[in-house]
Protein backbone atom coordinates (compact mmCIF):
# COMPACT_ATOMS: atom_id res chain seq x y z
CA UNK A 1 0.00 0.00 0.00
CA UNK A 2 1.64 3.34 -0.71
CA UNK A 3 1.08 6.38 1.12
CA UNK A 4 1.17 9.92 -0.43
CA UNK A 5 3.97 12.07 1.12
CA UNK A 6 2.71 16.37 0.28
CA UNK A 7 4.94 19.11 1.18
CA UNK A 8 8.60 18.80 2.66
CA UNK A 9 8.63 16.30 5.59
CA UNK A 10 11.95 14.62 8.13
CA UNK A 11 11.59 10.88 6.59
CA UNK A 12 13.14 9.27 9.84
CA UNK A 13 16.39 6.84 9.85
CA UNK A 14 17.60 8.06 6.44
CA UNK A 15 20.79 7.27 6.95
CA UNK A 16 21.42 4.79 4.61
CA UNK A 17 20.64 4.52 0.96
CA UNK A 18 18.70 1.72 1.45
CA UNK A 19 16.13 3.52 3.98
CA UNK A 20 15.38 5.75 1.38
CA UNK A 21 15.12 3.36 -0.97
CA UNK A 22 12.28 1.80 1.14
CA UNK A 23 10.64 4.71 1.63
CA UNK A 24 10.63 6.24 -1.55
CA UNK A 25 9.24 2.47 -2.90
CA UNK A 26 6.01 3.16 -0.47
CA UNK A 27 5.74 7.08 -0.87
CA UNK A 28 4.27 8.75 -3.45
CA UNK A 29 6.20 12.15 -2.87
CA UNK A 30 5.02 15.82 -4.03
CA UNK A 31 7.24 18.27 -2.47
CA UNK A 32 6.70 21.28 -4.15
CA UNK A 33 2.48 20.21 -4.93
CA UNK A 34 2.91 21.40 -8.53
CA UNK A 35 2.31 18.98 -11.54
CA UNK A 36 1.67 16.03 -9.21
CA UNK A 37 5.09 13.76 -8.34
CA UNK A 38 7.63 14.40 -10.51
CA UNK A 39 11.16 12.87 -10.61
CA UNK A 40 12.34 15.98 -8.95
CA UNK A 41 10.57 15.47 -5.90
CA UNK A 42 12.35 12.45 -4.43
CA UNK A 43 15.57 14.26 -5.15
CA UNK A 44 14.75 17.21 -3.47
CA UNK A 45 13.06 15.45 -0.29
CA UNK A 46 16.54 14.16 0.08
CA UNK A 47 18.02 17.66 0.13
CA UNK A 48 15.49 19.13 2.29
CA UNK A 49 16.69 16.35 5.01
CA UNK A 50 20.22 18.32 5.26
CA UNK A 51 18.66 21.75 5.61
CA UNK A 52 18.94 22.46 1.95
CA UNK A 53 16.73 22.97 -1.15
CA UNK A 54 17.68 20.81 -4.23
CA UNK A 55 17.90 24.38 -7.30
CA UNK A 56 16.59 23.77 -10.94
CA UNK A 57 17.23 26.60 -13.16
CA UNK A 58 14.79 29.25 -15.00
CA UNK A 59 12.39 26.50 -16.36
CA UNK A 60 12.37 24.66 -13.36
CA UNK A 61 13.22 21.05 -15.57
CA UNK A 62 15.15 18.18 -13.95
CA UNK A 63 18.24 18.49 -15.96
CA UNK A 64 18.47 21.66 -14.72
CA UNK A 65 19.96 20.57 -11.64
CA UNK A 66 22.95 20.18 -13.19
CA UNK A 67 23.31 22.19 -16.09
CA UNK A 68 22.45 25.44 -14.33
CA UNK A 69 22.35 24.46 -10.79
CA UNK A 70 25.13 22.03 -10.57
CA UNK A 71 28.08 24.02 -7.84
CA UNK A 72 25.08 25.33 -6.01
CA UNK A 73 23.22 21.35 -5.27
CA UNK A 74 26.52 20.34 -4.15
CA UNK A 75 27.10 21.78 -1.27
CA UNK A 76 27.65 19.08 1.67
CA UNK A 77 26.88 16.73 2.09
CA UNK A 78 26.65 15.85 -1.34
CA UNK A 79 29.62 16.22 -3.67
CA UNK A 80 29.51 15.90 -7.32
CA UNK A 81 30.00 12.72 -9.65
CA UNK A 82 30.97 13.84 -13.68
CA UNK A 83 32.16 10.76 -15.07
CA UNK A 84 29.57 7.89 -15.79
CA UNK A 85 31.94 5.03 -14.74
CA UNK A 86 31.95 6.55 -11.20
CA UNK A 87 28.39 6.40 -10.45
CA UNK A 88 27.63 4.27 -7.18
CA UNK A 89 24.47 3.10 -5.91
CA UNK A 90 23.00 5.36 -3.99
CA UNK A 91 23.87 8.49 -6.15
CA UNK A 92 21.52 10.91 -7.66
CA UNK A 93 21.85 11.27 -11.23
CA UNK A 94 20.75 13.78 -13.54
CA UNK A 95 19.81 12.63 -17.21
CA UNK A 96 19.42 15.15 -20.05
CA UNK A 97 16.26 16.16 -21.77
CA UNK A 98 15.81 13.71 -25.24
CA UNK A 99 12.91 13.68 -27.80
CA UNK A 100 9.07 14.24 -25.70
CA UNK A 101 10.84 14.34 -22.35
CA UNK A 102 11.45 17.66 -22.33
CA UNK A 103 12.69 18.23 -18.35
CA UNK A 104 14.65 15.32 -18.46
CA UNK A 105 15.02 13.47 -15.37
CA UNK A 106 16.42 12.75 -11.50
CA UNK A 107 16.41 9.49 -10.08
CA UNK A 108 18.71 7.64 -7.49
CA UNK A 109 20.71 5.02 -8.90
CA UNK A 110 20.06 1.58 -7.41
CA UNK A 111 23.16 -0.34 -8.52
CA UNK A 112 26.99 0.28 -9.32
CA UNK A 113 27.01 1.30 -13.11
CA UNK A 114 28.92 -0.91 -14.85
CA UNK A 115 29.32 0.53 -18.79
CA UNK A 116 25.90 -1.61 -19.02
CA UNK A 117 24.61 1.52 -21.22
CA UNK A 118 21.36 1.61 -18.82
CA UNK A 119 21.63 1.98 -15.12
CA UNK A 120 18.36 0.76 -12.72
CA UNK A 121 17.26 3.53 -10.87
CA UNK A 122 14.90 4.71 -8.29
CA UNK A 123 12.22 7.32 -8.93
CA UNK A 124 8.94 8.73 -10.00
CA UNK A 125 7.91 9.38 -13.26
CA UNK A 126 9.99 6.82 -15.20
CA UNK A 127 8.16 3.99 -17.07
CA UNK A 128 5.37 2.59 -15.35
CA UNK A 129 3.96 3.83 -12.43
CA UNK A 130 3.60 7.87 -13.96
CA UNK A 131 0.98 9.80 -12.04
CA UNK A 132 0.32 12.00 -8.98
CA UNK A 133 -0.09 9.41 -5.72
CA UNK A 134 1.95 6.68 -7.35
CA UNK A 135 5.04 5.67 -5.50
CA UNK A 136 8.66 5.54 -7.22
CA UNK A 137 9.55 2.35 -9.37
CA UNK A 138 12.50 0.58 -9.77
CA UNK A 139 12.99 0.84 -14.00
CA UNK A 140 15.89 1.13 -16.37
CA UNK A 141 17.20 4.35 -17.48
CA UNK A 142 20.23 4.84 -20.72
CA UNK A 143 22.99 6.37 -19.93
CA UNK A 144 23.45 8.06 -23.39
CA UNK A 145 21.54 10.91 -21.52
CA UNK A 146 23.61 11.10 -18.29
CA UNK A 147 24.33 14.68 -16.93
CA UNK A 148 25.98 14.03 -13.98
CA UNK A 149 25.33 12.95 -10.14
CA UNK A 150 25.56 14.28 -6.80
CA UNK A 151 26.74 11.42 -4.15
CA UNK A 152 25.56 11.65 -0.31
CA UNK A 153 28.39 11.13 1.45
CA UNK A 154 27.16 11.26 5.01
CA UNK A 155 24.73 7.53 3.99
CA UNK A 156 26.01 5.29 5.70
CA UNK A 157 27.72 2.15 4.15
CA UNK A 158 27.59 -1.51 5.03
CA UNK A 159 31.35 -2.29 5.83
CA UNK A 160 32.73 -4.15 3.30
CA UNK A 161 32.33 -8.18 3.97
CA UNK A 162 35.72 -10.03 5.76
CA UNK A 163 37.00 -12.15 3.30
CA UNK A 164 36.65 -15.69 4.24
CA UNK A 165 39.87 -18.04 4.27
CA UNK A 166 40.27 -20.61 2.04
CA UNK A 167 40.14 -24.24 4.06
CA UNK A 168 43.46 -25.81 3.81
CA UNK A 169 43.36 -28.41 1.33
CA UNK A 170 44.03 -31.73 2.29
CA UNK A 171 45.87 -34.03 0.33
CA UNK A 172 44.05 -36.71 -0.97
CA UNK A 173 45.38 -40.40 -1.01
CA UNK A 174 45.88 -41.41 -5.00
CA UNK A 175 43.08 -44.57 -4.44
CA UNK A 176 43.80 -45.17 -8.09
CA UNK A 177 47.61 -45.49 -8.22
CA UNK A 178 47.37 -47.76 -4.54
CA UNK A 179 44.82 -49.99 -6.11
CA UNK A 180 46.93 -50.80 -9.36
CA UNK A 181 49.68 -51.59 -6.92
CA UNK A 182 47.54 -53.92 -5.00
CA UNK A 183 46.56 -55.47 -8.40
CA UNK A 184 50.52 -55.83 -9.32
CA UNK A 185 51.17 -57.90 -6.19
CA UNK A 186 48.58 -60.07 -6.94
Amino acid sequence: MAFQQNGYALVPEAITYDQWRGYLLTHGVNVDWSWGNQCWDCCALLWYQYGLRLQTGPIGAAFQCWTVSRDVNARPPFIQITRPEDVKRGDCVVFNRVGSYWTGHIAFADEDYHGQGYLKCVGQNQGQGIGSGTPSIVASNSMAQFLGAFRNTKWQHAPEPEPTPEAPKQKRFPWVLYSRKLRQHR
